[in-house]
C-alpha cells in the first residue's frame, strides 16, 4: 500500500511539472495551439510570449502547492515507517545530517 502511494505521488509530481512547466516555454505546441485558437476564434492577437509569461506565476503556485503536499507525504511516511518499525521491533534508519 505504501509503495503504491509513493508511486502515485511520483507520477503526480511528473504530471504537475510537465503540465504547468510546459506552458512556460514558447516552442511547445500547446502554447501555439492556444494562441492560434484565441486569435482565430475571438479575433484577438495574443503573442505566444504573452501567454508564456502569464503561465509563470501559475507554474510557481503549482510548484509551491505540490511541494507542500510532498512535504506532508514525507512526514506521513516517516510516521508510518516508525510505526511499522515499532510493531516489528526493527531499528529505525539512521538520519543523515544535511
Amino acid at each position: 500500500r505504501l509503495r503504491e502511494k509513493v508511486r502515485s505521488y511520483a507520477a503526480s509530481s511528473d504530471t504537475v511539472g510537465v503540465f504547468f512547466g510546459e506552458d512556460c516555454f514558447i516552442a511547445i505546441g500547446s502554447i501555439l495551439l492556444i494562441t492560434g485558437f484565441v486569435n482565430s476564434t475571438y479575433k484577438q492577437h495574443i503573442e505566444p510570449t504573452q501567454l508564456a509569461l502569464w503561465a509563470i506565476p501559475l507554474a510557481a503556485c503549482a510548484f509551491v502547492v505540490h511541494g507542500a503536499r510532498l512535504l506532508l507525504l514525507d512526514r506521513q511516511l516517516e510516521r508510518e515507517m516508525a510505526l511499522a518499525a515499532a510493531e516489528h521491533d526493527l531499528p529505525l534508519p539512521k538520519e543523515t545530517t544535511k
